[in-house]
């Protein structure tokens, strides 16, 4: 279409000005013929000698060769090559200025984040986006978009071979490795119909080895120890993994796991002491005809004694995570010698804040209990008030 409009606008222009060009040289003509009829007609009244008729003839073809001369050949007729040599030349520039932007990107880029703002983007999109950029650039960080895109859509095979790219491409020594390793592990894991592998395996051992107290290597390595019956180092394994995790979430699962083990291997809390000695199970209700939590609210949800401000355990959650108990445990405390172990009832005070401040502490209460048994079987229900 481009090409068209100008191949039309470059045809109007010729065309005019041949139009006009030919219009000026039938006035100048007819303006020559009247000026040689009217010396004719001045030395037949004798207003002119022949000398002086003659020059003035002389004069006047004169004034035409000039005039011809300094005719520019620009978009006349007898250049007709060279004005379509401009088209072509301008045709060129434009398609190869077109072809450059859409070969650098900018299209598609554009054409994204307008998607993305106007919110039209679907999963495919999403996906075919970022499989071109690692066409494009081949960077780790596009190869891990993509692969965590595989996860979400649950195509763990193509995932596990784009964490491995991403991989390839990080420097060994690059910060956020093990995060990465972490990711690739439970890759594998759902790849394999979540179930543990000789590749997981190396996988988490190599995590371990950088980072011993990752929560997530350590339950993929309980998982694989349960796998092969190792029940006790399964149990151990897991108990560590709910020491660094602060999940409520994570932790309820963890739990469920070790008591599976230490009744399939006969392992009694004398052989290994729970880890979790004290603990207060909460849940959180509210009235979702009058509120709605917004994306960036935040609670903390912790038990205090009675007439003090320090909680003896605290956890922070988000509204996604409501719809579990809330597990506050003696590995929850803020201080090494105050925990649930040192109580026997506490209160209980739910605070909303706002996850980008700077104290989530100064936020408002939205809920309260008080005297509640640490260590009952109970989970206690607390309905907030917004």
């Amino acid at each position: 279409m481009i090409v068209l409009s100008l191949f039309y606008l470059f045809s109007s222009i010729a065309h005019g000005l041949g139009k006009y060009s030919a219009e000026e040289d039938k006035s100048r003509l007819s303006f020559f013929e009247v000026r040689r009829k009217e010396i004719a007609e001045e030395e037949e009244a004798g207003r002119l000698t022949p000398d002086e008729s003659a020059q003035l003839l002389v004069d006047v073809d004169s004034e035409t060769n000039s005039i011809d001369s300094r005719k520019k050949p620009l978009f006349q007729a007898n250049v007709t090559f060279a004005r379509w040599v401009m088209l072509g030349a301008t045709a060129m520039t434009v398609l190869g200025s077109v072809s450059l932007y859409q070969w650098i990107g900018y299209a598609k880029e554009v054409s994204f984040t307008q998607d993305l703002h106007m919110q039209r983007l679907s999963p495919q999109k999403i996906t075919d986006f970022l499989q071109y950029r690692t066409e494009r650039y081949d960077r780790a960080e596009d190869w891990y978009y993509l692969a965590t895109e595989y996860m979400r859509a649950e195509q763990y095979a193509v995932a596990v071979e784009a964490f491995e790219t991403a991989l390839e491409k990080l420097p060994k020594n690059a910060e956020g490795r093990v995060a990465l390793l972490v990711e690739y592990a439970q890759a594998i894991f759902y790849a394999n119909g979540n179930q543990s592998s000789p590749k997981m395996q190396t996988v988490v051992s190599a995590i371990l080895q950088q980072d011993p107290t990752q929560a997530i290597a350590l339950d993929l390595k309980g998982v694989a120890d349960f796998a092969q019956q190792n029940y006790l180092g399964a149990v151990l394994s897991w108990q560590e993994a709910i020491r660094y995790s602060a999940h409520s979430r994570e932790r309820l699962a963890l739990l469920s796991a070790i008591n599976k083990a230490r009744e399939l291997g006969r392992i009694d809390y004398q052989q290994v002491a729970p880890i979790i000695t004290d603990q207060l199970a909460v849940k959180v209700e509210w009235d979702t005809a009058q509120f709605e939590w917004h994306q960036d609210d935040v609670l903390l949800v912790y038990a205090v004694l009675n007439g003090q401000k320090m909680p003896l355990a605290i956890q922070r959650v988000f509204p996604e995570d409501l719809e579990q108990p809330i597990l506050l445990t003696n590995l929850d405390s803020m201080t090494p010698t105050a925990t649930l172990a040192q109580v026997q009832t506490v209160d209980l005070v739910v605070k909303l804040s706002n996850i980008n401040d700077n104290d989530l502490t100064k936020g408002r209460i939205i809920g309260i209990k008080h005297n509640l048994l640490v260590n009952s079987r109970e989970i206690f229900v607390i309905k907030v008030a917004l």
